[in-house]
């Protein structure tokens, strides 16, 4: 049975395929299947509603981060003139909540790939060793709870290579409740603790914060980012991550992670049109 969900401001395919997320896929009729948190669900947008099966309202309210005012976020990042072209030809991006273990090993898989390449991986990891779930006929695979991915040898045969031993001690780890609180503890503390993990370093780290734990004031540096910064903010200077990370934090302060994930979004079609240095745009006011 479908749920209606009210979702203002709220894009859901721009949402799933902003890069932030791996486990979707197309429904028919503007419909995605998702997984998350062991679940199967259908989600389809209905105007500024959600139509959700598979899931109760309030799973799929948290998970879309429908609680977020997103208007409120856009107006917010709107003064600033360097993020008005993401925020116009992106519009409706939400951070999503999702389930830190799967979150945590998806970005150690992401570690040296690709968009494709990471969603592949984690669709075989699902079907060796998920459990079964099925929606109105669609039959499908869970994500692996940490205790099934104990085994190097046949991560390594899925294709993890490097990334299969930090799979591994990851998993026990988070077995034992190493993920567990994280949210409850102050932004550097937590992320200094998932550094402690092996194959995490500062970007997955704030992925991970930013893309399970709900900490907005989160910026990853990728290789994406890490261009569009120099370009719109550093007039083509070879910043560091580190300074990135701070001029972002300094700039766009608790809204962080939503500017970092508007321009993630926006950046491949903007970088075509932006070749030349340019000043950086005065701060907000």
């Amino acid at each position: 049975m479908a749920t209606l969900i009210p979702a203002p401001a709220f894009d859901l395919g721009r949402t799933l395929e902003s890069g932030q997320f791996f486990r979707f896929a197309p429904a028919g009729g503007g419909a995605y299947y998702v997984h998350t948190a062991g679940r199967l669900l259908r989600a389809r947008q209905d105007g500024d509603r959600l139509r959700i099966e598979g899931a109760p309202a309030s799973f799929a309210r948290r998970f879309f981060a429908l609680d977020h005012d997103g208007d409120a976020v856009a107006q917010t990042l709107g003064r600033d003139p360097a993020l008005r072209p993401a925020l116009d030809a992106v519009s409706g991006l939400r951070i999503l909540r999702q389930d830190p273990w799967e979150c945590t090993a998806a970005f150690i898989v992401s570690i040296c790939s690709n968009i494709p390449r990471i969603a592949r991986t984690i669709e075989a990891l699902a079907r060796a060793w998920g459990r079964p779930v099925r929606l109105d006929g669609f039959a499908s695979r869970a994500f692996p709870a940490p205790g099934a991915l104990g085994d190097e040898r046949a991560l390594r045969r899925l294709g993890l290579g490097f990334r299969a031993p930090y799979l591994v001690e990851t998993a026990r780890r988070a077995a034992a409740g190493f993920l567990d609180g994280l949210d409850r503890l102050p932004y550097d503390a937590a992320r200094e603790r998932l550094i402690e993990l092996p194959g995490v370093a500062e970007k997955v780290a704030d992925c991970v914060l930013l893309f399970a734990y709900g900490r907005l004031e989160a910026f990853p540096v990728d290789t994406r980012i890490r261009q569009a910064m120099r370009t719109l903010f550093f007039r083509h200077r070879a910043a560091s991550d580190r300074e990135i990370r701070a001029f972002a934090r300094e700039r766009w302060g608790p809204l962080a992670g939503y500017a970092q994930q508007y321009l993630y979004a926006w950046w491949p079609r903007a970088r075509r049109r932006i070749s030349s240095p340019a000043p950086p745009a005065a701060a907000p006011a």
